[in-house]
């Protein structure tokens, strides 16, 4: 460095103080739900090791979100009883230990009411005034609270601001924002009071006012007091920027804030906005944190920007003067060590994020973790300090190169093992790949040229265009073969909701997906797409042939398009926005009865009535994948350890194929691991039969117990 500044990233590696907290730098991990808590209501060792992993990789600042849901409502940690006290300190003294700093963020939130009792009924979501929302699949009746229901929420957050003083905690932030109860106050559309707290701008800041007030009189010399507020709420009837402008410049200048975090989106109205998947541009929030900034003064000024990508972009927008601190959530799922690897320069080293919200969709499905990065959430037993030598050097023979198979590659060669990769096709990425060319979804590619990068860097040996067969393997002499080989879609027309073949399905004119992109087939005209999945493929293709010019139908069996999964993913919003731009026309409730000489015969999957669509140039099947596994048998019995993984076990998300080429790389070379799949499923001394691939079972650091 030059005169104790960074020669490329001056500005991220920048101390700043907020309040009487000084930081090393200019980076943050900001406030997001982790779901490591659930059923505990408080920070677990699991949860410790997530956040003391963002500190070890550079982040200055921890911000944790923390409910101020006092009954029933256990998804993120509670500050508020005194007995999780124990718990917040062993926290806070974990971050500190490694040289970090932390803030808590209670806040209360309408829409992920509580229950009275575990399993009751839901009890009444509190808010300014009543209303009925529906937010995360489920309709919330709101109550509006009465003065006395508002003091004890007040002194609610003032004992969790207590609580957080005496766990050691270095700050707390009052949350104005994301549909939180404070923004709600703030805001016209939410809050139709008539007494103190309603009416005017003036009476309607008066819970943010005395929320932070509580904080401020609780919080002492040593901690920080801020807020994060809503910059516009982008809502008819709701505030706009000129209204967040004021409440920040009176707040600013009130003494009762040394720093403001800055950014859009109201749950559940905008939550593609709440967290910006890869159809959002980068930085989304800029325009509006710029709009309000000068409101600050002095008072520094925090954000996360929206889906910020890089260190570089971090950079700009502080060098821009857009604000004083960068942070992220998602960026520090993929890669803890971000900062880090900037700092050492080392960026090719970083996962991007590349915005697949798997991190928030996998939450909906009861499972958690990063499609690129396996260890997020994992850290405990599968964190940097486990990736030790394999106490049995091993050859291994990896057999396609999907997320499954690179992230196997990887693992196994960074445990010490001779890895080589064979791929049928002429690049990496196996169906990833493909679905990298899908309109919208170029960004993906980022995942692909990481694992590429990585396993030059590691020297494995990859071998394209190479079919392999069993005698290939066997040639090979392997320890290990790990099968990640995939899966195809079938024309078939079989789905999870009819399982039978379409008659026509083998007409000259009928495609799947991996066709189409792969250049084998580009069809015009009149297509009729049948998408029993609702996942990128299908609507992807859909999009795709659409911008080029064809009248493309896209039928669903189901009520949307969309699969839950997509749903969860918050991309509803800007997919729908895209098929309908692209003209795409949506039949709902439809499926392909049968295909005749350029007609198909569609019939409505709940009234089986039928219609005949004629014209028909091309049709599309996007219904279900089958897994190309055919070596596992001809293999099964003649290698000393084989693992079939990720699509070509069961085809699934990728994020599962990544998951898995983790796990059982891990189990290459060690004494007493399972040498199968089925070994590994159904151990002796597992006596439910529960997969040893539980999120929980782990393996490799040696000071934990044996762990098969």
């Amino acid at each position: 460095m030059r005169n104790g500044m960074h020669p490329k990233y001056p500005n991220i590696f920048t101390p700043i103080k907020l309040g009487p907290i000084e930081l090393t730098n200019r980076f943050y991990s900001s406030p997001h739900a982790v779901p490591l808590t659930i059923g505990a209501g408080k920070p677990t060792d699991d949860y410790i090791h997530y956040n003391v992993a963002r500190v070890k990789g550079g982040c200055s600042l921890i911000m944790l979100t923390m409910t101020m849901h006092l009954r029933g409502r256990a998804f993120q940690p509670s500050p508020f009883p005194r007995e999780n006290i124990p718990a917040f300190r062993a926290l806070a003294d974990a971050v500190h230990e490694a040289g970090g700093k932390i803030f808590g963020e209670p806040w209360y939130f309408w829409g992920a009411a509580g229950q009275w009792q575990p399993l009751s009924p839901p009890a009444p979501a509190l808010s300014p005034s009543v209303a009925q929302f529906s937010a995360y699949e489920k309709v919330v009746a709101t109550r509006e609270m009465t003065n006395r229901e508002i003091r004890a929420m007040l002194d609610a957050f003032r004992q969790s601001t207590a609580n957080l003083r005496e766990a050691g905690f270095d700050g707390v932030m009052v949350h104005a924002s994301h549909g939180a109860l404070a923004e709600q106050f703030l805001s016209p559309y939410f809050n139709h009071r008539t007494d103190e707290y309603g009416g005017s701008l003036e009476k309607r800041m008066r819970f943010l006012a005395e929320s932070l007030e509580a904080a401020r009189e609780e919080a002492d010399s040593k901690m920080a007091v801020g807020m994060r507020l809503n910059c516009d709420e982008l809502l008819s009837g709701g505030y706009d920027s000129k209204d967040a402008y004021l409440v920040l410049k009176t707040v600013s200048t009130s003494g009762l804030i040394d720093y403001v975090d800055l950014d859009i989106a109201v749950e559940p109205n905008q939550l593609h906005l709440g967290m910006p998947s890869v159809f959002v541009e980068p930085q989304v929030y800029r325009p509006y944190v710029e709009a309000v900034r000068s409101a600050a003064g002095d008072v520094p000024v925090l954000s996360v920007l929206g889906r910020m990508t890089s260190i570089a972009d971090a950079e700009a927008a502080l060098a821009a003067g857009v604000c004083d601190m960068v942070g992220a959530a998602r960026a520090l799922i993929a890669e803890p060590e971000l900062v880090k690897n900037a700092f050492d320069g080392q960026e090719s080293r970083s996962r991007v994020c590349i915005a697949c919200n798997w991190c928030l969709a996998a939450v909906y499905e009861g499972a958690a973790g990063c499609a690129i990065n396996p260890v997020s959430y994992r850290e405990r037993v599968w964190g940097a300090d486990s990736m030790t030598p394999a106490p049995r050097p091993s050859k291994v023979v990896v057999v396609g190169a999907g997320p499954a198979g690179l992230e196997a590659a990887r693992v196994a060669a960074l445990r010490g093992h001779d890895v080589t990769v064979v791929e049928a096709r002429g690049e990496l990425g196996g169906a990833f790949a493909l679905w990298t060319r899908l309109p919208g979804r170029e960004f993906y590619r980022h995942a692909v040229d990481w694992w590429a990068r990585e396993l030059e860097r590691l020297e494995v040996a990859i071998r394209l265009e190479t079919v392999a067969t069993a005698e290939d393997v066997w040639h090979e002499r392997p320890d290990a073969v790990i099968l990640a080989t995939g899966a195809r879609y079938s024309a078939s027309g079989h789905s999870s909701y009819r399982d039978f073949e379409i008659p026509g399905f083998d007409r000259d004119f009928v495609y799947v997906p991996e066709e189409i992109l792969l250049g084998e087939a580009r069809p015009s005209g009149k297509v009729v797409l049948l998408d029993g999945e609702g996942l990128h493929a299908g609507i992807g293709v859909a999009e795709l042939l659409a911008r080029e010019g064809s009248d493309v139908e896209l039928l669903t069996p189901a009520f949307s398009p969309l699969s839950p999964r997509v749903h969860g993913a918050q991309e509803t919003r800007p997919i729908m926005e895209r098929l309908r731009s692209a003209k795409v026309n949506i039949s709902p409730t439809s499926y392909i009865r049968c295909i005749g000489d350029h007609e198909v015969t569609v019939s409505d999957v709940y009234s089986d009535e039928d219609r005949v669509i004629e014209g028909v140039d091309a049709v599309i099947m996007s219904t279900g994948r089958v897994s190309i596994n055919a070596l596992e048998t001809e293999l099964d019995g003649k290698v000393p350890q084989l693992f079939t993984v990720g699509d070509a076990l069961a085809p699934r998300v990728w994020a599962t194929a990544s998951f898995e080429g983790h796990k059982f790389a891990r189990y290459i070379g060690e004494p007493g691991a399972p040498n199968s799949l089925s070994d590994a499923y159904f151990r002796a001394n597992n006596p439910v039969f529960q997969p040893i691939a539980s999120d929980i079972e782990r393996r490799t650091q040696p000071r934990h117990p044996e762990p098969w």
